[in-house]
């Protein structure tokens, strides 16, 4: 690293109380080695931009505006590296828009890298095949994932799951381009024996979460959750499941963090056929569907526990070796050198 650049600008800025953990993870990468800040800085402050290495750019499709291009433009000009993190084809529950795709289409054109963490979402790159030469792989930060420090047992209890149960679960926030309500039309329909479903996650959509109970009344076998979750809490709610459920439309979605946590903690998913999960499927350690959610859950089902085990520990050593900490700091600092 030059003693000059030893100052990264990464958007969004890490802030008290943050609770996106790959914000956490990949500012905690560059912190070994840099000054990792969360703003653009103005023209006045020259001495700071010709220090800035790079500047990382996640999520900002929607909020892009004139000043903002302007400010990349002259951390440019003064020799950082903008580095655009493709991670949607669009940004989930929006309406498909023309100033975000001008402005999608803007930051793969003006970026001089562009990180993705699929290789096969380089095809979704937009503006031709000029910009896809910018694209690097970085693997997927792995969450941080330790034993759990609840009683399983005690967990399994309060939610009525016995040790027959072929367990189930869909986590994360409940908001409605998830599409939880297909994993759980799929699983009334198939009225599996000896079976439930466990979704948890806090709702930030009241009228989303009423559909959702109001889709599970008279359901004994499926259990609700939507509260916040603590990190042990979640750690232990997936310890307990057999398989997770990535009901999602593929739309949007490219990456998933939701797949990395699962194998984290040694469990298969069931997932619709995104770019991570392309990458992934010659290893066989998860179901990909394009359009039946229900045949995928029958055939894990079907498969019981045992082999949906082995699949999971296999997406765990997977995951162990290809996005460790280590793995992803050496692919990262590789590209901004």
């Amino acid at each position: 690293m030059s003693a000059l650049r030893n100052r990264i600008v990464y958007l969004p800025k890490l802030s008290k109380g943050i609770t996106n953990e790959y914000v956490y993870n990949m500012v905690n990468i560059l912190q070994d080695e840099y000054f990792v800040a969360g703003d653009l800085i103005a023209f006045a402050s020259l001495i700071q931009l010709f220090r800035t290495k790079a500047v990382f750019l996640n999520w900002v499709d929607s909020c892009l505006d004139v000043k903002m291009k302007f400010q990349l433009l002259l951390h440019q000009v003064c020799g950082a590296k903008i580095v655009w993190v493709f991670h949607n084809k669009y940004p989930h529950g929006k309406t498909v828009d023309s100033q975000v795709l001008d402005n999608m289409k803007w930051l793969a054109e003006n970026s001089n890298i562009i990180m993705l963490h699929s290789k096969d979402s380089k095809r979704y790159i937009p503006g031709g095949e000029q910009n896809k030469k910018k694209a690097v792989f970085v693997p997927h930060i792995l969450y941080h994932s330790d034993a759990s420090s609840l009683n399983i047992e005690t967990l399994k209890q309060k939610y009525g799951i016995s040790s027959d149960d072929f367990v189930f679960i869909m986590f994360g926030r409940i908001m409605p381009f998830k599409k939880f309500e297909e994993g759980i039309k799929a699983f009334k329909n198939l009225q599996l024996e000896h079976a439930k479903l466990l979704v948890a996650g806090k709702s930030y959509d009241r009228s989303y979460a009423k559909r959702i109970r109001d889709l599970c009344v008279g359901c004994d076998n499926i259990i609700l959750d939507l509260q916040f979750l603590s990190d042990a809490k979640l750690d232990a709610i997936i310890d307990i499941s057999d398989v997770v459920i990535m009901p999602y439309e593929s739309g949007s979605y490219m990456n998933s963090g939701v797949m990395i946590q699962s194998f984290s903690r040694g469990r298969t998913v069931i997932t619709p056929d995104i770019c991570m999960a392309r990458d992934i499927a010659p290893y066989k350690f998860i179901y990909m569907y394009r359009k039946n959610l229900d045949k995928a859950m029958l055939k894990a089902y079907k498969n019981g526990k045992d082999i949906n085990k082995d699949m999971g520990e296999k997406a765990r050593d997977y995951v162990n070796r290809n996005n460790s900490r280590e793995a992803v700091k050496k692919r990262l600092y590789e590209m901004i050198k």
